[in-house]
């Protein structure tokens, strides 16, 4: 207890870990203090319709309640079409002309929909998809109409009932036909959301805060300083301060060096994940606590491999690169494959 006693005060009298602290509390407090963002889970496209007719009325309806990745919303004007997606506020947008839906009958007079999209435009393409084959189903609802006003109504004056108008049977041939069209079910579940056509648009959001790695940090700095508290003690024993303890009380000495350096760095860990609501406190604790045992059973067997100072400092660099690389402090190499997920699994941090 008197080594523990003394290793801390060294320990703590030491600049770099001093800033090892230090950096695990001001980068909590600059996470809390960070504004929460609102960040929608649809992709949002702007839609400007100049056609007043009854079809441009049912395609408004239908665009505007999918319920797909894609939130398409109604703007008044071309020229605030070009705004929101420059902004950024709009992935995509469509502007559809006046008159569309009467022309795409006839080919000859169609009018062309433009779409506008920039660089930065996420999944242009599933957009464009969504948002014509909506337009196509109305348009060849509207073609199959004509067709059966122009060559089946001729048929139905000669073939139906006396007493039951032709011209009745033939919007109750036009109602199934719409039965089919728009009332059937959607089966693109690539493109479907979660959310339901009653759900408000605060639904479609989440708040989010730009991503801090403080618990990586704070697994990287408790094991840096675990290595360093070996280091130290490899250091004492090459300088015959241990000459006359035993074995047994060399071991207790290489652990009371070991947790004179993680105890106060793991104490500034645990704070500073509470400010930041990691997670629960006492799920924390006990993870804290299994990941100091982890640490120093690791440095314990790499001091007892290397079992002098010189041969300790020229493989630590090695080690504190490969941590880096492995550990997933800045990103998870071990999600690539099983081989990499292998290797990040010999290093702690990889596990907190």
């Amino acid at each position: 207890m008197n080594r523990l006693y003394i290793m801390l005060k060294r320990t703590l009298m030491q600049p770099l870990y001093i800033g090892m602290l230090a950096t695990l509390i001001v980068m909590s407090v600059i996470y809390v203090n960070i504004p929460e963002k609102n960040k929608t889970l649809y992709v949002p496209a702007a839609v400007c319709c100049y056609d007043t007719s009854m079809e441009a009325q049912e395609f408004a309806k239908s665009i505007y309640s999918s319920n797909s990745i894609y939130h398409f919303y109604e703007v008044d004007s071309e020229e605030q079409v070009r705004k929101d997606v420059l902004s950024g506020k709009a992935n995509v947008g469509f502007v559809i002309p006046e008159g569309f839906f009467a022309a795409s009958v006839h080919f000859n007079d169609a009018k062309q929909i433009i779409e506008y999209t920039t660089n930065s435009s996420r999944l242009p393409n599933v957009g464009h998809e969504l948002f014509f084959s909506k337009l196509f189903k109305m348009i060849s609802f509207r073609i199959v109409l004509e067709e059966l006003d122009n060559n089946l109504l001729p048929i139905l004056s000669n073939t139906t009932k006396e007493g039951y108008s032709p011209a009745e049977r033939l919007e109750e041939i036009k109602a199934e036909l719409a039965e089919i069209y728009f009332t059937s079910k959607d089966e693109s579940g690539v493109y479907e959301s979660q959310f339901t056509d009653s759900d408000s648009y605060d639904s479609m959001t989440v708040k989010n805060k730009s991503e801090l790695p403080i618990r990586k940090f704070a697994a990287l700095f408790i094991f840096v300083v675990a290595l360093l508290g070996t280091s130290a003690y490899l250091t004492d024993k090459e300088k015959n301060i241990y000459l006359l303890a035993g074995r047994g009380e060399r071991f207790q000495l290489r652990i009371a060096h070991i947790l004179a350096s993680i105890l106060p760095i793991s104490f500034a860990a645990y704070i500073s994940l509470l400010i930041i609501k990691e997670m629960h406190p006492g799920t924390l604790l006990l993870r804290m606590l299994l990941y100091m045992l982890y640490v120093s059973l690791f440095s314990v067997v790499i001091g007892a491999v290397l079992r002098k100072s010189s041969y300790f400092y020229r493989v630590l660099p090695v080690i504190l690169v490969l941590t880096l690389v492995f550990s997933g402090v800045f990103f998870d190499i071990g999600k690539y494959n099983d081989l990499m997920k292998n290797l990040s699994m010999i290093f702690p941090p990889y596990f907190f």
